[in-house]
């Protein structure tokens, strides 16, 4: 019996459609990440508490982490 078979013979559905899930499950938990942390150096910088340069740093690792995200579960 093949590996996808046995799968789905036990779970009683295909593994592509829990990859489907965990992807976006995965996808939905960076971007809601991203949005706290873009939000959060946003109010810390509009209040200057927060220097310019951290704030693009911060604004940069958020882009970068969500690219990383998405190229590692699409």
């Amino acid at each position: 019996m093949e590996t996808t078979a046995a799968f789905q013979a036990g779970a009683g559905f295909a593994s592509d459609t829990l990859f489907v899930v965990v992807a976006g499950t995965g996808c939905t938990a960076a971007f809601l990440w991203a949005m706290w942390a873009a939000l959060s150096a946003y109010k810390g910088w509009s209040k200057e508490r927060v220097d310019g340069d951290v704030f693009g740093l911060a604004v940069l690792r958020v882009v970068l982490l969500v690219v990383m995200f998405i190229w590692l579960f699409l």
